[in-house]
């Protein structure tokens, strides 16, 4: 009697070498979002940043190697400063990332290789033929000011835009049409999985009206926070009180005040609130839209980026000025919550590349 031998080969597993800017912790939370979308999928995922945003993933329970590093910008008086010597740096630190990723990638030996606007594992790929997928929202510059650094700028702008068109995907996580290799699938964000009560529980709030800053590590939030504390105070005894996140910095007191410093699951803490003062960072003023809590953002001057995210909501750095008037015109007008899922379209799009 003959024996059939059935003999099943192993699913294949795709597996995916995933590269987070370290500067903020924007590009981080939407990073593990779309990862844990990947894994979902059935995707293996080795995420790699460096500095405080490989600390934050870190702290979340997600391994991370924390292999790349990137100078942050420079900001006084509220506006960026340096734009040629922030250019002249970043290029440094990718050609020093470029030699860790090299190794990083053969030792992995990965199918894809993602960079959330991180340059270095993105170009090692190119040099090994591997499929390379890029994810940004800033796909123009514009930081330059002086004759200088916008000579500059011109020449990092051509090289940023040979990327762009050079990747298999570009993805952009925001609304849009579709065109060549660029996917638009709407915002990235994390969802809310407490309600309001249980949330302020967890952090030992009251339940009564509540103001969040949610302070940037940019160097403009200890100056927003310090006028949102006078503004908050010419309400008088009806003020609501404070709960800052997001301070690397010496503490925030004051009666009415709660500093938490930096929250893990600051997206539950914007739903729960009945305002959200922040700077003009994507990934806040997106899970303000989701929850529909309104929102005031005061971006850093000069901050192409930020000031295009602040423009599209009404806002400009002038508005710093006019906070006590925005506190009463915007608390506790929530709007209609959105519901996100670009990381569905975004996962789907890097996995058909296989």
């Amino acid at each position: 009697m003959a024996l059939n031998t059935h003999l099943s080969a192993s699913p294949f597993v795709p597996r995916i070498l995933f590269g987070v800017s370290p500067i903020g912790l924007g590009h981080a939370t939407r990073a593990l979002v779309l990862a844990d979308e990947l894994r979902r999928r059935g995707a293996e995922v080795r995420l790699f940043s460096g500095g405080e945003a490989a600390d934050f993933i870190a702290r979340t329970g997600v391994p991370v190697d924390n292999v790349v590093d990137d100078p942050g910008l420079s900001v006084a008086g509220g506006e960026m400063k340096g734009a040629t010597v922030w250019y002249v740096r970043s290029w440094l630190a990718q050609r020093r990332n470029l030699e860790r990723l090299r190794r990083f990638i053969a030792d992995f030996s990965p199918d894809i290789v993602v960079g959330d606007e991180e340059f270095s594992g993105v170009t090692a790929a190119a040099e090994r033929g591997i499929k390379r997928v890029f994810i940004s929202d800033e796909l123009e510059l514009g930081f330059a000011r002086s004759w200088l650094a916008r000579k500059v700028e011109g020449r990092v702008e051509k090289w940023y835009k040979g990327l762009q068109r050079s990747v298999d995907l570009l993805v952009v996580p925001e609304f849009g049409s579709d065109s060549g290799n660029a996917r638009f699938v709407g915002p990235i964000v994390r969802r809310a999985t407490l309600t309001r009560e249980v949330a302020r529980m967890k952090f030992g709030l009251p339940q009564g009206e509540m103001v969040l800053f949610s302070m940037s590590g940019s160097g403009i939030g200890r100056e927003i926070g310090t006028m949102l504390i006078a503004a908050l105070g010419e309400f008088g005894a009806d003020a609501p009180y404070l709960v800052v996140t997001g301070n690397r910095g010496a503490k925030f007191g004051g009666e009415g005040i709660h500093d938490l410093g930096l929250v893990l699951d600051n997206q539950n803490l914007v739903a729960s609130a009945d305002l959200v003062v922040s700077t003009a960072g994507k990934s806040t003023i997106d899970e303000a839209a989701a929850a529909g809590t309104p929102v005031i953002v005061i971006p850093i001057r000069h901050h192409a980026e930020q000031e295009r995210n602040a423009a599209a909501l009404g806002y400009t750095p002038e508005d710093l000025e006019r906070l006590p008037s925005l506190l009463r015109e915007k608390i506790g007008r929530r709007n209609e919550p959105k519901e996100f899922r670009g990381e569905v379209g975004a996962a789907g799009a890097i996995l058909s590349l296989l």
